[in-house]
């Protein structure tokens, strides 16, 4: 019995032990099968979505270059805005006319480095908004249909501001931007 006794005690050990190292399927990474150099139109959104490549965008089922991207803090009524843009204004922080454009907005509030998150088109979040707008025919068209959002801000200097977007819109066309980014801070 005491010879078995020593046996046991190893061969429990050696139970615990391999246990603790076999793997769970369940805490595998959700974004191990995803392809960081592509983005597809996702109606649930999570900051493992978000694709590593240049910021770009979707429109009306066509690909719109983003040229220039700014984070406006408008002094006198706190607003807070990221601006996606297809034109460059003559001066950094200037008036840009005639461009197609996505908008994500915080009214009246700070945006935070970090993540936010809105994973759905139906999930209600205070405090943001989110638009774009076309620029066709000599005519600006604004469109606020419902959408999702990863943002992902990971520095907020005084000159520049570095993270990663994607943001999908519900409508026929299914309009999308996602990518990385450094916008030119601006303080109107």
């Amino acid at each position: 019995m005491i010879k078995i006794l020593p046996a046991l005690y190893a061969f429990i050990f050696l139970l615990i032990f391999s246990g603790c190292n076999k793997s769970n399927d369940n805490n595998i990474a959700p974004d191990k099968n995803i392809d960081k150099n592509k983005f597809e139109f996702k109606e649930i959104i999570s900051v493992n979505d978000i694709p590593e490549f240049n910021v770009k965008g979707y429109i009306n089922g066509k690909e719109v270059e983003i040229v220039y991207i700014n984070f406006e803090k408008w002094r006198g009524n706190g607003d807070n805005v990221i601006n996606f843009g297809t034109k460059k204004p003559e001066q950094d922080c200037g008036a840009v006319s005639n461009d197609t454009a996505f908008h994500l907005m915080r009214p009246s509030r700070d945006f935070t480095q970090g993540e936010f998150i809105k994973e759905s088109f139906t999930k209600d979040v205070d405090g943001y908004v989110a638009d774009y707008h076309v620029y066709e025919s000599q005519e600006s068209k604004k469109f606020s249909v419902p959408w999702n959002c990863a943002l992902v801000l990971d520095e907020i200097g005084e000159k520049y501001v570095k993270g990663k977007i994607a943001m999908c819109f519900k409508d026929e066309k299914k309009s999308w931007l996602a990518g990385t980014f450094e916008a030119i801070r601006c303080n109107n």
